[in-house]
């Protein structure tokens, strides 16, 4: 009896053993699956995180796309500016023409949505504009400068305001209705800056010339400044530009067929923004080289590059 008394109590004793480590079991497995579980979403969190941390970057990105709809340009935009930030968009219709402008701050993510007005009829340029002669509240003062002077990127142009040099991040599309291609905002690809970038010993090319029989079309390249202002010539037809970010430039002038008459382009560093001024000073005085003239009546110097042409050639 003794016996068969103290068997059931080994056999008991015995389940309750297995029972406890099953039990244990479970429990490390169920924790092991709360651990994965976290530590799943706590790398989702890092990610987002990771993303977010790409807002405020000083290396501006800007861009999106356009969209025609109910008689609007619908523009869904996405960039990495912190939020709060102001942008304005703008619809011309020639190049100096706005038909439409609009303003809008950026989300919490970095994305945008703004609405112009459709001109309808004609081609046009949607141009949107990050930049300091606008209202841009505090913290977004703080953290870009308040000239924008801490902005980077090949979106980044410098403009002038009031005898200031500021920066300004843009992004442009063509809109042409005769061809329905995406209006995506795209990033330029400038060429390298010259070794003589802003030497006063100033360099002027032109790599392309071309015609419609309605406009010249001048595509070139110098060493001058971004901003710096040039003027273009061909009889009495006259255009100006501004030096780009990578020395390059481009001039449209009015076609007339002329023989025996080149293109002239000219450098004046006189009534230009100050840093022009200083680099080449306000008379011209540092500047050399054989593109060099010298006004006889004031000897005041200035830059000429002649560009012969012949359009039968």
């Amino acid at each position: 009896m003794n016996k068969k008394w103290y068997g059931i109590i080994s056999l008991f004793l015995c389940l309750l053993v297995l029972g406890a480590c099953g039990t244990s079991e479970n429990k490390s497995s169920s924790n092991a699956d709360n651990k994965d579980s976290k530590e799943v979403s706590a790398e989702e969190k890092n990610d987002k995180k990771g993303k977010s941390q790409d807002l405020g970057d000083f290396v501006i990105e800007l861009g999106g796309k356009v969209i025609e709809q109910d008689g609007k340009f619908v523009i869904e935009g996405q960039s990495n500016l912190i939020p709060g930030s102001r942008l304005v968009g703008e619809l011309y219709v020639s190049e100096d023409e706005v038909f439409a402008d609009t303003t809008e701050l950026v989300q919490d993510d970095g994305s945008f949505t703004m609405e112009l007005e459709h001109h309808q009829y004609g081609e046009a340029e949607i141009v949107v504009r990050f930049d300091f002669d606008n209202v841009q509240d505090d913290p977004v003062l703080r953290h870009y400068g308040d000239k924008g002077q801490k902005l980077e990127g090949p979106i980044i142009y410098k403009h002038e305001v009031f005898g200031d040099i500021l920066k300004k991040a843009e992004v442009s599309v063509h809109y042409d209705p005769s061809n329905k291609s995406d209006l995506t905002f795209a990033v330029p690809e400038w060429n390298e800056l010259p070794e003589d970038y802003g030497d006063p010993r100033v360099w002027i090319e032109v790599d392309e010339i071309t015609e419609d029989k309605e406009f010249y079309y001048l595509q070139g390249r110098s060493n001058l400044l971004e901003g710096a202002e040039i003027k273009g010539s061909f009889g009495s037809n006259r255009d100006t530009a501004q030096i780009k970010p990578d020395g390059s430039f481009e001039l449209k002038m009015e076609y007339e067929y002329l023989e025996d008459k080149d293109f002239v382009i000219e450098f004046d560093p006189l009534w230009q923004w100050n840093e022009i001024e200083e680099a080449y000073g306000s008379k011209g005085q540092k500047l050399v080289g054989d593109l060099v003239k010298t006004n006889k009546y004031n000897d005041n110097q200035t830059v000429e590059k002649v560009i012969p042409w012949n359009e039968n050639e």
